[in-house]
């Protein structure tokens, strides 16, 4: 009887840090830094979903407050909606995956997602 309560009560601690340390992970939400530095994407929450808008540029102010990421619903460890290239305008396929606390891993793709391309985004704040 001893054992089966210590092993319980291994266990409720065992699982009470891994729903500590999930909900203390940081998410998506907040400022990053694109992979050439040019630009600071602001991701909020946007009804249900994920929304990123530009919230720094180098080059144009013109881009400031464009969206960027476009209902990006969450999906597991990942969110999933639409990309903009804010340079053409062009709309692409997107994903999105934490990497780590600080780092964001954008993909967009065409073609039905036969072709992708990604690049790791930096977290300001």
């Amino acid at each position: 009887m001893r054992t089966w309560l210590l092993t319980g009560a291994t266990t409720v601690l065992a699982t009470a840090a891994a729903l500590a340390m999930v909900s203390t992970t940081p998410g998506p939400i907040g400022e990053w830094k694109i992979a050439d530095g040019t630009a600071n994407v602001e991701i909020q929450p946007c009804g249900t979903n994920l929304c990123g808008f530009v919230s720094w540029a180098k080059e144009s102010s013109t881009t400031m407050g464009r969206k960027v990421l476009i209902d990006m619903k969450p999906n597991g460890h990942s969110w999933f909606g639409t990309a903009v290239n804010v340079v053409d305008g062009e709309q692409y396929s997107a994903r999105m995956s934490l990497q780590g606390p600080t780092s964001l891993k954008v993909e967009g793709c065409i073609i039905g997602g036969i072709i992708c391309g990604g690049q790791i985004w930096s977290r300001v704040k």
